[in-house]
């Protein structure tokens, strides 16, 4: 059913007060209610879900849809009710970032760059949100962005090569050919450039090796030619 947005970025079903994000506070939503769940859509886009309470006079939020909001006023950090409840059970690791970043930037910045790393518990799982956070720490560098890449760097872990099959594309076994046994275990032979650019040189054409050699340097006028001005044809046409 159509339901208005309250100021404090709520829809109401059954007296209850369930968040939308404060980045899609549109005035006109839809919200559904199910057996065990409440979504508020708009333009048929899910933006919102919570489990349905089934009290009365409740509220219902989950503290990243305020996130985007606290970013722009980082004064109502210390205020807004959402956040409080969800500090209370935060990882002792987030308030330890939050400690460093608020005597790094006491004017606002910090609270800004702890908002930041939140956000990032939308598409990733908590645990490994939670490892990325601690690395900045160890390393003497909290911020959002040294956190991202941490993340970035965890999830992207270089993943073995499989062992070599038994076989080749070919299908011809390996123990067949003794020589591939050792194929990248071998020392390098830079011994291997000379020879190939000795070969290079020994497949030079001869005709412009001929031609090369019987020109002499000396030969070679690069004196400038003078050239009657206003004779253009006459001087297009000198070799």
């Amino acid at each position: 059913m159509p339901v208005r947005l309250t100021p404090y970025s709520q829809v109401i079903l059954d007296t209850n007060h369930y968040s939308v994000p404060a980045d899609n506070a549109y005035p006109n939503l839809v919200i559904k209610g199910y057996p065990f769940r409440v979504d508020t859509l708009r333009l048929d886009k899910v933006i919102a879900n919570h489990p349905r309470c089934y009290g009365r006079e409740q509220d219902i939020s989950d503290p990243l849809h305020y996130l985007p909001l606290l970013e722009q006023r980082p004064g109502g950090f210390e205020h807004c009710k959402p956040i409080r409840h969800w500090r209370a059970g935060w990882p002792p690791l987030y308030e330890h970032l939050l400690a460093r970043l608020w005597a790094q930037w006491p004017d606002g910045r910090g609270i800004r760059e702890l908002v930041r790393i939140p956000k990032l518990h939308r598409d990733h799982p908590a645990d490994i949100v939670e490892q990325a956070v601690g690395l900045p720490l160890k390393y003497g560098c909290p911020h959002a962005d040294s956190v991202a890449l941490c993340l970035h760097q965890l999830q992207t872990l270089e993943v073995p090569l499989p062992a070599v099959e038994p076989s080749i594309n070919s299908g011809q076994a390996v123990a067949d050919r003794p020589q591939l046994v050792t194929l990248g275990t071998q020392p390098l032979d830079l011994g291997r450039y000379d020879q190939l650019l000795e070969r290079g040189q020994s497949c030079k054409p001869p005709c412009l090796t001929n031609t090369l050699d019987s020109v002499a340097p000396s030969s070679i006028d690069f004196a400038p030619t003078e050239r009657e001005p206003g004779n253009r044809s006459s001087w297009l046409s000198q070799p």
